[in-house]
């Protein structure tokens, strides 16, 4: 019997495992804990889940326009100030992202969405048992 489609939220899961995996360099200097973290969570989820396909989602727009203009507090408190740092696992986005394509794993995002929309419309359009995987309570509504 074929496995469940695997929707995997890669923004989720990269920030999880950011902040649960030590810091890590690469060779260059490059600090890869997300990167490192994530790929040893799909190592894990696939031979576990067996899915039949497996789908990451990225955030093309972790804050799409279409939401700011329906309610302009969505996720206000998240707008870096001027002072902020830099995102630290944006370049470990890029790292997941060329790591994710050498491996063959398909990997879906949709300008102006979030990886749950994305998530939601392979969700809409495949037959069969889906299984979502993220740390994200946003997607709860598509259960």
């Amino acid at each position: 019997m074929a496995g469940a489609t695997l929707l995997v939220d890669a923004a989720s899961l990269a920030y999880r495992a950011y902040h649960a995996v030590p810091e890590w360099k690469a060779p260059d200097g490059t600090n890869v804990n997300a990167a490192l973290g994530f790929l040893n969570f799909i190592s894990r989820l696939v031979p576990d889940r067996r899915p039949s396909k497996l789908f990451v989602a990225l955030d093309a727009d972790w804050r799409p326009q279409f939401r700011v203009d329906a309610m302009p507090s969505y996720k206000s408190h998240r707008v870096a100030g001027p002072d902020d740092p830099p995102d630290p696992v944006d370049p470990q986005m890029k790292i997941i992202i060329e790591l994710l394509d050498a491996f063959g794993i398909s990997v879906a995002a949709a300008d102006g969405y979030e990886a749950e929309d994305v998530i939601a419309t392979i969700a809409e359009r495949t037959t069969g048992p889906i299984e979502i995987v993220t740390g994200d309570r946003d997607p709860f509504a598509l259960v």
